[in-house]
């Protein structure tokens, strides 16, 4: 018998199939490293990707600065590795989405000190031009974890992995997939948001709407945003979630989380580290004022409330930064004012008004609030590195 189906039934039949093809991995598509309007990023050694890819952004980047600067440009944007390379121990580390290998100026350094020997990727799409966002898949981004992981894997004893947010989530599932990894350091992993609704939106919301372009004013991150790239990242954590849920982590994690996180559920990463990072050894650097742990043992935390340095709550990216970060630091030459929808607010703090520093969206009372960009907190995180590490 043949059935009609009314004009409704039919376009929400529609739209589902076409946010289940959003979603899904569109096997016809030429990945990233192979394609006519990108480059090969997946070279033989790493000393090769970075010549590779620091030419390319010299050719390819939309620089926002004028050209006696164009250099810093490169260096924030570009990869590098740090470090002695004879060690017997190394680590790579993967940014965050709409970030940069800038990310963690800081924590390499400490870490080269510590004894590592350091590789930080730029994810394909980022560093060079915001458009080039549109050609991002998630897949693209594991691959290239993945090849230099295994790479570090057949050259030294000890290898671990790091990442922040939509990074935390790649080195995580290769950890999960793969043998042969000794220890995580995740500094808000994006394992899941503050808004899962939305994140389930953003396919529909694809269909009609690119994302967002505006003036590009940072020099290690994106303005602009792009769903095809948000798209990349709900399914990093989608990917991770279910693959979590079949096993235990039984190797040394930090998890750095900041409870007032704008971005990432931090509930939600403090349930993952009871349950799933079982190493006596892991540990969870909170920062915030919460006090209820499940494995209070394996808790560092530490306030926020910070009235002598005006902060009132650590944000999504503050923990990666020293205070003598001459970027993000306490005097350092990037402030953050778009730091909610309060656009007196952010004219303020641009004509120079004494700032609070929190999270994106805080507010409390009459202050007006910029991004906090840096961790009071930083040498203790440092101590924390080298302790799991050993």
């Amino acid at each position: 018998m043949k059935t009609i189906k009314s004009p409704l039934a039919l376009l929400l039949m529609t739209l589902v199939m076409i946010i289940s093809g959003c979603a899904s991995s569109d096997v016809s598509r030429v990945p990233m490293h192979e394609s006519e309007q990108y480059y090969n990023y997946l070279q033989p050694t790493f000393e090769q990707y970075v010549e590779t890819t620091t030419e390319w952004l010299r050719e390819n980047r939309a620089f926002i600065t004028d050209r006696g600067q164009h250099e810093i440009e490169l260096v924030m944007n570009a990869p590098y590795s740090k470090g002695d390379p004879n060690s017997e121990k190394a680590i790579l580390l993967a940014h965050g989405l709409g970030d940069s290998p800038f990310s963690f100026s800081d924590i390499s350094d400490s870490l080269a000190e510590q004894g590592f020997y350091v590789q930080v990727v730029l994810l394909p799409g980022h560093g060079s031009n915001p458009k080039h966002m549109k050609m991002v898949n998630y897949q693209d981004w594991q691959i290239m974890i993945d090849h230099y992981a295994e790479l570090l894997k057949q050259q030294y004893d000890e290898v671990w992995l790091g990442g922040f947010s939509t990074g935390g989530n790649l080195v995580s599932i290769h950890t999960l997939e793969n043998q042969g990894v000794d220890g995580l350091m995740l500094f808000s992993p994006g394992f899941q948001t503050r808004s899962p609704v939305l994140e389930k939106l953003t396919p529909l919301a694809a269909i009609f709407t690119e994302g967002w372009f505006t003036e590009e004013s940072n020099l290690a991150k994106y303005n602009s945003g792009l769903l095809v790239s948000a798209l990349a990242y709900s399914e990093s954590a989608k990917v991770l979630r279910n693959k979590i849920a079949d096993q235990e982590l039984d190797i040394p994690v930090m998890l750095v989380v900041s409870e007032a996180d704008s971005v990432i559920d931090a509930n939600a990463l403090n349930e993952y580290f009871d349950q799933y990072f079982t190493h006596t050894q892991s540990r969870l650097v909170w920062y915030g004022e919460s006090t209820e742990f499940k494995l209070p043992i394996k808790v560092e935390r530490y306030s926020m409330q910070r009235d002598d340095l005006r902060i009132s709550t650590a944000s999504h990216m503050s923990s990666l930064f020293a205070p003598d970060n001459s970027y993000y630091g306490q005097d350092g030459d990037k402030i953050i004012c778009e730091n909610s929808l309060n656009s007196s607010d952010v004219e303020a703090c641009n004509q120079g008004e004494q700032t609070w520093f929190s999270a994106w969206g805080y507010t409390e009372g009459d202050r007006i609030y910029a991004r906090l960009t840096w961790n009071p907190y930083y040498a203790e995180l440092e101590k924390t590195m080298k302790a799991i590490a050993l």
